[in-house]
């Protein structure tokens, strides 16, 4: 396949001094990332998986550790950022180097470890320095900072020109006529138009793979009314901002009520339920619904009865091999003018 196995730690030589490096990912993945889409890779508990780098790391008799996990700064760990507790239970770490969490956070000690966070996207460039006592080769001195990646930096010619016509294609895809809305589609509102267009999509999607759906539960992002005009790919991106895909189950009708009742304890959520009537749902029946793969892994542990429901046997889930950006773009594509 394209990945071979990779390994859970490295060891680098900086001038002299043997840097051992582990990798680590969030524990949050199971619970936004469906199986179909992980191919085969499983996520294991990074305090675990961390405890046993270390004691290898020791073995080659390493000066220093450096982790770098895709979890990052929060007051207090939550399930996808446990760094506070990982670092409390297990020792023999230098400096811990976080992600995920989109902030910028220069230098601050936890558990005696030093950890930093650049930011996200590249806005910030983090450094870390290490400093060692030339004799006993211990560890003497750690500093990290972050610095802005704003006009004062010039682009790296060498990136610029490699990366040349990918981003000029990127610019052609995302220029890519899509359609014409004739009139504005408003996006206010738990059912907005704008809300019925894409659920409406994803029906379409589903059909065209031959799948029969009732309904579909979903919610938007905080989008802005689509105004008059040509569309683009780039719009569809605005739209639809996240890789989900579809997913499809048949659950019954007190199962829908029961998701939709979860959903509405999120004070953020504006998901619904499009194509069927929920005062008019049987409580026996079982309907075709689709969701996106997020919300169908429990959309980061706010709808974990949601979760139960589609991996009981009898919701026959499924995964569609198509994202709901694509399922967008394919229905203006189908009908060019949406109104």
């Amino acid at each position: 396949g394209a990945f071979t196995k990779p390994f859970p730690w490295i060891v680098k030589d900086a001038s002299g001094f043997r840097i051992g490096f582990v990798g680590l990912t969030t524990p949050g993945i199971p619970y936004w990332s469906r199986p179909e889409l992980l191919k085969g890779f499983r996520v294991f508990d990074p305090i675990e998986s961390l405890r046993e780098s270390v004691k290898e790391l020791g073995v080659e008799k390493v000066d220093a550790i450096v982790v770098l996990g895709h979890m990052g700064w929060k007051r207090a760990d939550d399930f996808a950022n446990p760094i506070q507790e990982m670092l409390k239970q297990v020792s023999g770490i230098d400096v811990y180097i976080g992600g995920h969490s989109h902030q910028d956070r220069p230098a601050w000690y936890w558990s005696n470890v030093l950890c930093t966070q650049a930011n996200y996207y590249g806005i910030n460039c983090g450094r870390v320095d290490l400093s060692f006592d030339l004799e006993s080769r211990k560890l003497v001195k750690r500093n990290a900072w972050t610095v802005l990646m704003d006009d004062r930096f010039a682009l790296d010619p060498v990136i610029v020109e490699s990366t040349k016509t990918i981003v000029e294609n990127a610019e052609e895809r995302r220029q890519t006529v899509i359609g014409e809305v004739s009139e504005k589609i408003s996006a206010r509102g738990k059912s907005s138009p704008f809300w019925q267009l894409i659920c409406t999509a994803f029906m379409k999607t589903a059909e065209k793979q031959k799948i029969f759906s009732e309904g579909v539960f979903h919610g938007t992002f905080g989008n802005s009314d689509v105004d008059p005009g040509v569309k683009t790919i780039e719009d569809a991106w605005q739209w639809i901002p996240y890789e989900n895909w579809l997913v499809h189950a048949r659950i019954t009708g007190a199962q829908i009520r029961l998701i939709m009742a979860e959903s509405k304890e999120d004070r953020y959520s504006d998901r619904n339920l499009f194509g069927l009537d929920p005062a008019d749902i049987q409580p026996d029946k079982r309907y075709g619904i689709l969701f996106n793969s997020y919300d169908s892994q429990s959309g980061g542990r706010r709808l974990m009865f949601l979760r139960t429901i589609l991996e009981e046997p009898a919701s026959e889930t499924r995964l569609i091999p198509v994202n709901t950006r694509e399922s967008v773009i394919d229905y203006f594509a189908d009908n060019y003018e949406v109104k």
